[in-house]
C-alpha cells in the first residue's frame, strides 16, 4: 500500500510537483559539472535525477515516478535541449521505467544499488536504442558496454545515496501525507 493512499489528490499533486522540482535542479546541476574532462563519454551523465525517480516508485508509486519522470524530461529537453536531446533522454527515460516496472511485476528484490544499476544500465540502453534509431547501426551499439560499465560504477554511488536517504525520507513523507 502506498503511503499516499490517506492523502487527497491536491496533496499528491502538490508532492510530485515539489519532487519534479527537484529532479529537476538536480538534472541542471548535472548540466553544469564538467564530467567530460573526468568521463571521457559523450553524453554521460551521473543520472542524480534518478535518485528523485526511484524514490518516488519506492515510497508512492508507478503513476508518480512517471508523471515525474515525464514530466522532467520534458521540461528540461524544452528549456535546456534540444528535440534530439529530447528524444535521447525520453528514450533512455522509457527503458529505465519500463525496467523498473518489470522489477515490481515479477516481484524480484533488489537493494537500491541493484535498482540504480539497472534502472542506469537499462537508461543507457534505452540511449543506444535512440541513437541506432536516428543515425543507422555504424557503430553505435560498441559504445554500449562503456555506456554499461559506468552504470555499474555511478548506478552503484547512486544507490548508496539512495540506502542513505529513502530511511531519512520515509517518516517525513509519511507525516506531510
Amino acid at each position: 500500500m502506498s503511503i499516499l493512499s490517506r492523502g487527497s489528490r491536491t496533496r499528491r499533486i502538490c508532492i510530485d510537483a515539489l519532487l519534479c522540482a527537484v529532479a529537476m535542479m538536480l538534472s541542471y546541476l548535472e548540466a553544469l559539472l564538467p564530467l567530460n574532462l573526468a568521463i571521457p563519454l559523450p553524453g554521460f551523465r551521473l543520472g542524480l535525477a534518478n535518485v528523485i525517480v526511484v524514490v518516488t516508485f519506492s515510497l508512492l508509486t508507478p503513476t508518480d515516478a512517471a508523471a515525474i519522470s515525464a514530466t522532467r524530461i520534458l521540461l528540461m529537453g524544452l528549456l535546456f535541449g534540444s528535440v534530439t536531446s529530447l528524444y535521447f533522454s525520453a528514450m533512455g527515460g522509457l527503458v529505465s521505467f519500463c525496467a523498473l516496472l518489470l522489477l515490481r511485476c515479477f516481484r524480484i528484490k533488489c537493494s537500491f544499488v541493484g535498482v540504480s544499476v539497472l534502472s542506469a544500465a537499462a537508461h543507457n540502453t534505452g540511449q543506444i536504442i535512440a541513437a541506432v534509431t536516428l543515425f543507422g547501426m555504424s557503430l553505435i551499439p560498441s559504445y554500449l558496454p562503456l555506456l554499461l560499465f559506468a552504470s555499474v560504477l555511478y548506478g552503484g554511488i547512486v544507490g548508496v545515496l539512495l540506502n542513505l536517504l529513502i530511511p531519512r525520507l520515509q517518516a517525513p513523507l509519511a507525516r506531510v501525507l
